[in-house]
């Protein structure tokens, strides 16, 4: 049951959408107060490493003359390798935590995945530069990157730009109603970088984009088949997505496992997480409150101590991505 007391609530017709279509598009959720935070401290890291790159003879100059949304063009046409540093979660922030437990997100979440609220380190830093070979995303459904048994499940992503996302810029693109289909199959990319679904399985899918502006989210479920294409402008396209879940699924957050709730077993195939590699939190509970993460400093020292745990492999990705992850070290 949703908690009476939300402050950000969403309208019947919002959460039908996302029921019926496995998308919503909130225009307004953060302010821009809000986003400078996460905006200054991504700033910060980015010039911490353009500084070291200029230190190490890896850099001419740091291109510190530039805004947010140019600088890691400019840096990027004279070394690629600090823009796929950025990438992902090769950046841990405290104001990262900050966004995940911003409390009108997680009202948001709370009204799709119930009051017992995980918090997935599933998270993506996204920085989409300007005619990057390996931005571009591939047509994929999440899922296929989580456990099987999270197939059903509800693991929301909150996909959050931090300049305005427009077509032009490589917003994302979704499959409306595709996502009450079940799974497609995938197999990794010719890159062996992404997993992707081949283009047999989505015939008689239309796509549309869903571009979002800034203070905005998208909302998917993680059986939306979506994806993103080039950036065509001269603007870096930085965004992030965060996931949420139940605690009813299975994850490896450190908490009371209440009736109910799933338990890992391997015989009879409950995994550890729906995402084992990576850490879970909880983020908001009314039967466990003492459990909920409370700091920034206790997100960060998450993720430097978790010991990866192997994922199953379905479409004989995980190798192939290990291999290609090598390259890039």
């Amino acid at each position: 049951m949703v908690s009476e007391t939300l402050q950000f609530r969403l309208d019947d017709r919002q959460v039908q959408q996302f029921q019926d279509e496995g998308y919503l598009i909130i225009e307004h959720l953060f302010t821009d107060a809000e986003l400078q935070l996460v905006i200054d401290e991504i700033s910060a890291e980015l010039d911490r490493r353009c500084r070291e790159a200029v230190a190490g003879g890896k850099l001419s100059r740091t291109y510190e003359e530039y805004d947010f949304e140019h600088r890691l063009a400019h840096v990027n046409r004279e070394n690629k390798e600090i823009p796929k540093s950025m990438w992902a979660t090769h950046v841990v922030l405290p104001s990262f935590f900050g966004l995940m437990t911003n409390s009108k997100l997680l009202d948001v979440a709370e009204q799709f995945c119930g009051p017992e609220l995980i918090a997935s380190s599933v998270y993506r830093l996204r920085p989409k530069v300007p005619s990057h070979s390996w931005s571009p995303v591939p047509w994929h459904q999440d899922s296929g990157y989580f456990e099987p048994y999270c197939d059903l499940g509800l693991i929301m992503t909150v996909w959050v730009p931090l300049v305005d996302a427009t077509e032009e810029r490589g917003c994302l693109w979704v499959m409306p109603h595709a996502h009450k289909g079940g799974l497609f199959s995938h197999k990794p990319d010719d890159a062996k970088f992404y997993l992707v679904i081949p283009d047999e399985e989505l015939a008689g899918h239309q796509a549309v984009p869903a571009p979002v502006p800034k203070g905005g989210v998208l909302l998917l479920t993680n059986r939306t088949p979506h994806a993103s294409f080039e950036n065509k402008t001269d603007i870096v396209r930085w965004s992030m997505d965060l996931r949420y879940q139940s605690a009813a699924l299975p994850t490896n957050a450190q908490i009371t496992r209440l009736p109910g709730e799933a338990r890992s077993a391997a015989s009879v195939g409950v995994p550890v997480a729906c995402n084992p590699p990576e850490p879970d939190f909880l983020v908001r509970s009314r039967v466990r409150p003492h459990e909920v993460m409370k700091t920034a400093e206790e997100f960060i020292a998450l993720r430097k101590n978790h010991v990866e745990q192997v994922a199953t492999d379905r479409w004989g990705y995980s190798v192939a991505n290990i291999d290609e992850l090598r390259k890039t070290e």
